[in-house]
């Protein structure tokens, strides 16, 4: 069989991508990006490693979406049809799973794919979703590595970079969607983006086209050799023509015509509500980064290593619900525009109302959804507040109360809090909001909701241990009988035998209760004494307690300094 130049020239870009991937130089590039700003998209849990364990996890699972993934290699006309359709955004490009040509594979053009600031986009690669994203694919799109950034007799010392990770995310499939393929006003931060990614789809359009003629080519048998060496699956090469761009273009337009019209029959859209800060891919620690720890003293350094823990920690659950869920908390916002009046307006989203949506909208399992529902709502409820949070310098026992906090409806200040706790040098965090519990057999409105690390700062959703009470009867021990019970009595229903709790437990379980609902009280209390933490440093001006909801991604760490009572109890 003669040699297809195209085929030889993907399969030897492969080939050398593989080999870069596999040598210790791919590490030193990954680790050189990362610390120059590069954000990588990659598992939430992944973020709580150490770099180097972040790195070589990041490295392995490109070189596995390589090795096991088939290879194309697209002709001009259909890299032009490609182009045209990811330029005019009046175009939607609804992404579905018969969309992308293979589960996993690598694309190399004729030409460059594209030019992004003048560097041209010459492979993309993908593969499967990593662990604990929503179904779909990870996509990364690479530029070609100028000659002069080569280091001397590179390919000979082992040391040659074929071409550089330019940008790399999860694209999920519908029902979920990425703006980015779809027309109508975008975030800012994905204007960057938009072009490249639309191309990209746009050339997976292409392949899985009818008009495309797809031919399985040999590269050299120097190259099919050494692809065999590094036991590279599929090691053939599927080369796509067309008869003309016009002609591909045609078909990619009507297709995805097609698939927008189909979407819009059968899923209810709707535009995010702005008015929330999103997500930001990479947490800002603002004025406590470690870089400026130096100039703190040693209580002030102990209280930015305090902030650091918290704030990379609910990021890592926000990152991982958003990964799961994509757009989980942006919908719930709509959500809760919508439908404000169908529960209590001290209540951000009712968490049975997250999780029917975990299942109408993700077809999340029950037991899943359940789970889910409670901590996404609890997050939901401190995102959308704010992300205020409270650090305590006062021994839980100085707040800890016997009575129930029935005023808390009243006097929370916002829909979610952080509770910091600094016991004996472990960092509790716990994320506090009232859920709306009416309706069924539910003895009260008002439920308190709390999610707890308990000093652990890598848990992650799966982990967190939820704590809940009605706010019903007068004493705490009664509340938590009241709420223990009807939570066994739902247990059973469900067929499941709930553990016997004798007067022991119950006592012991409310005075635990008593310490941390103390601690939300004292917080809320008229007259409460709380401090900026971050304006103590003097790099910033120090908001106003009670906080206002924020638009800033960055979380606002509060010092309770005193409380009303104590001056009581004195």
């Amino acid at each position: 069989m003669a040699v297809h130049p195209l085929a030889d020239r993907a399969a030897t870009l492969r080939s050398k991508t593989l080999t870069f991937l596999r040598a210790p130089v791919s590490r030193e590039f990954w680790a050189y990006l990362m610390n120059e700003g590069h954000s990588f998209t990659m598992p939430a849990v992944w973020s709580a490693l150490p770099g180097a364990q972040r790195v070589e996890s990041m490295v392995a699972a490109e070189g596995k979406r390589v090795a096991d993934g088939t290879t194309f290699a697209m002709a001009e006309p259909l890299a032009q049809a490609a182009r045209a359709v990811g330029e005019d955004r009046s175009i939607s490009l609804p992404f579905t799973p018969d969309v992308v040509p293979a589960p996993a594979g690598m694309l190399v053009t004729e030409e460059p794919l594209m030019h992004i600031n003048s560097h041209p986009v010459i492979a993309v690669t993908w593969g499967p979703a990593m662990d604990g994203f929503a179904a779909g694919v990870h996509l990364t799109w690479w530029t070609a590595m100028p000659e002069e950034a080569q280091e001397p007799d590179a390919a000979a010392r082992g040391r040659l970079v074929p071409m550089n990770p330019d940008f790399d995310l999860h694209l999920p499939f519908l029902p979920l969607f990425d703006a980015r393929l779809h027309t109508g006003e975008l975030p800012s931060g994905l204007i960057y983006s938009t072009v490249p990614l639309r191309t990209v789809v746009g050339a997976w359009y292409a392949l899985t086209a009818g008009s495309t003629t797809l031919s399985e080519q040999r590269p050299q048998a120097t190259t099919t050799q050494a692809l065999k060496e590094q036991k590279a699956k599929r090691r053939g090469v599927q080369v796509a023509t067309t008869s003309g761009a016009d002609a591909a273009r045609r078909d990619i337009t009507e297709r995805a015509a097609q698939k927008m019209l189909e979407m819009s029959q059968q899923y209810d859209m709707f535009d995010p509500q702005p008015e929330v800060a999103a997500t930001p891919v990479k947490v800002s620690h603002g004025v406590y980064d470690a870089s400026l720890d130096h100039q703190l003293d040693a209580g002030q350094r102990r209280i930015a290593h305090i902030y650091r823990e918290a704030v990379d920690h609910w990021h890592r659950l926000e990152m991982q619900a958003i990964q799961r869920y994509p757009g989980v908390f942006e919908d719930l916002e709509a959500l809760r525009v919508r439908e404000h009046g169908r529960w209590q307006p001290w209540c951000w989203v009712p968490s049975i109302r997250v999780a029917a949506w975990l299942m109408e909208m993700y077809d999340a399992p029950a037991d899943r959804a359940a789970w889910d529902g409670a901590r996404i709502a609890a997050l939901g409820a401190w995102r959308s507040g704010g992300r205020h949070s409270v650090l305590t310098t006062l021994p839980l026992q100085a707040t800890a109360i016997d009575h129930v906090p029935a005023d808390l409806p009243e006097t929370m200040p916002a829909p979610g809090l952080g509770l910091v706790i600094d016991d004996s040098g472990t960092v509790h965090l716990q994320l506090a909001c009232l859920d709306d519990s009416s309706g069924g057999e539910s003895p009260v409105d008002a439920e308190l909701l709390l999610v707890s690390n308990y000093g652990e700062p890598a848990r992650m959703i799966d982990d967190l241990t939820k704590i809940t009470l009605f706010l019903t009867g007068e004493t705490l021990l009664d509340a938590v009988k009241i709420t223990q019970a009807y939570y066994d009595a739902a247990a059973v229903q469900n067929g499941e035998q709930p553990p016997h709790a004798d007067a022991a437990a119950y006592a012991e379980h409310a005075y635990a209760v008593g310490l941390f609902a103390g601690l939300l009280s004292a917080i809320c209390a008229p007259g409460a004494e709380l401090q900026d933490a971050g304006a103590l440093t003097g790099r910033k001006l120090p908001a106003a307690w009670p906080p206002e909801p924020g638009l800033l991604s960055e979380t606002t760490l509060w010092l309770l300094v005193d409380t009303p009572a104590l001056h009581t109890q004195a």
